[in-house]
């Protein structure tokens, strides 16, 4: 029997989708972009998520990221 509830792996399962959906959908330079932007130090987690969903809607507009999102929401 697994630690992990069910709705806790499809949560994880569907993280996962999503990751994979976003980082294939980026250009290589933009992947350089994130890792060496990792090295920068932020003074708290809410400068680090608007940070990140900044990168996010540079690559992808609001739309094409909620259609992600609910894609992967339907396929639990």
């Amino acid at each position: 029997m697994s630690s992990l509830g069910l709705t806790q792996q499809r949560t994880l399962v569907s993280y996962g989708h999503l990751r994979v959906l976003l980082i294939s959908s980026l250009p290589r330079h933009a992947l350089l972009s994130i890792l060496l932007s990792l090295h920068h130090s932020f003074q708290t987690r809410c400068d680090f998520l608007e940070y990140i969903f900044g990168l996010i809607n540079s690559w992808c507009s609001a739309l094409q990221l909620l259609l992600a999102l609910t894609q992967t929401a339907t396929k639990w």
